[in-house]
Order: structure tokens, then C-alpha cells, then sequence
């Protein structure tokens, strides 16, 4: 069977060194944020805090190496957001603020398109560390997120990635993701060098 679980409370620290270390087209985001447990808190936080459903991990013997994360509803997971938000900067070191309010400003000017929420409330991340990936671990973490969220009777989920990253974009199609907008944007050309297409996908499930 594939080394899959469903994610505990404890793998809220695993799953957010996953995030960090594919969070920039599936490298390290330190190269445009500097800050590892905030950026953990800001984008795994939320869903260890209330927001999530359908969370999985994969696992092999070093620990965890990737997750599927999730919300059901874009209110719970702002709700869970504001939980985060008051303690996300504790410890932030002052050498990695300007990084990091670079990115959040242009992130701010730069923010990425979403399918219709009330279509689509149900929004999905998934990521492998790089000795995870090539080993198809993507489906049985979609198969089981997907699986909850059916459960649920939640209608339908969007992601949102970018035409960089086709292992991903294949996954999903693999499990019935359609493109529904594709738009270039410039929030990363300082880091990536160019401009990246921001591609939406989503899922009815209903």
C-alpha cells in the first residue's frame, strides 16, 4: 500500500518544512522569504488550526514527505487564518523582515485569480519533498482528499499552480482538474526571472 496516513495534529512541524522546502516551483522558498516558522504558520498553520479536512501525509522512514492540505469552506479557513495570525511573527528574525515584506507586498499587487467560491468553496495544496516525488504519490493523496470531500457533500474544489510545474498539472488532470484560467504574472520574475503562468484548476464533485 502506498506509505500514506491521514495527517495528525504532531505533523504540523513535518508538514510545514514540506511547504518551505517546495515552496518556490518545488525548491526552497528561502531564496524570497528568509523566515521558515513563519512561513510555516502563515500557509500550514491554518490548516492544523481548524480550517482543514481531508488532510493526508506521505511518510517513509526519515518522516514525513509531502501532504495534500486542505478547506471545505473559504470562511472556515479565513476564521482559521485570524486564529494564526497573532502569534505568526513571534521570533521572526529583524534580518529577514525586509525579504519578507517584499514578498508580501508584491504578493499584495500581484494576487492570484480563483475560480467562483460558491461553485468551487473547497480549495486543495499538495507537495512532495524532491526523494518523494517520481514514485506517483500524488494520486492516493488525491484519491483521499477528494474521497472527504465527496463525504462531505462539499460541490466542487479549485488549486491554484503554475505551468512550471507539469508533474503536478498531469496529477491532477489524471484526476479530472480542468484549466479554467490561465494568467501571467510578475510576482515572481525578481526570484524566477521571468514572468510565470498562474494556472486555476478545478473539480466538480457533485
Amino acid at each position: 500500500m502506498p506509505p500514506i496516513r491521514p495527517a495528525r495534529p504532531d505533523d504540523a512541524r513535518a508538514a510545514g518544512h514540506v511547504a518551505y522546502e517546495t515552496g518556490f516551483f518545488g525548491a526552497s522558498a528561502a531564496r524570497y522569504f528568509p523566515a521558515p516558522d513563519l512561513f510555516a504558520r502563515l500557509w500550514v498553520g491554518p490548516y492544523f488550526a481548524g480550517a482543514g479536512a481531508g488532510l493526508f501525509v506521505t511518510h517513509d522512514a526519515r518522516g514525513v514527505t509531502g501532504y495534500v492540505l486542505g478547506s471545505p469552506d473559504p470562511q472556515r479557513y479565513r476564521r482559521a487564518l485570524l486564529r494564526v495570525l497573532p502569534g505568526a511573527w513571534r521570533d521572526t528574525p529583524a534580518r529577514a523582515l525586509p525579504a519578507v515584506t517584499r514578498y508580501l507586498l508584491r504578493a499584495a499587487r500581484h494576487p492570484a485569480p480563483h475560480a467562483p467560491p460558491d461553485r468551487y468553496p473547497a480549495h486543495l495544496h499538495l507537495n512532495l519533498l524532491p526523494r518523494a516525488r517520481g514514485q506517483r504519490l500524488a494520486d492516493p493523496l488525491l484519491d483521499a482528499h477528494l474521497g472527504t470531500l465527496r463525504t462531505l457533500g462539499v460541490p466542487g474544489v479549485q488549486l491554484s499552480t503554475t505551468s512550471e510545474n507539469r508533474a503536478a498539472l498531469a496529477a491532477y488532470r489524471r484526476h479530472g482538474f480542468e484549466v479554467r484560467e490561465r494568467r501571467l504574472t510578475d510576482l515572481w520574475t525578481p526570484w524566477l526571472g521571468h514572468p510565470a503562468e498562474h494556472v486555476v484548476m478545478t473539480l466538480d464533485l457533485t
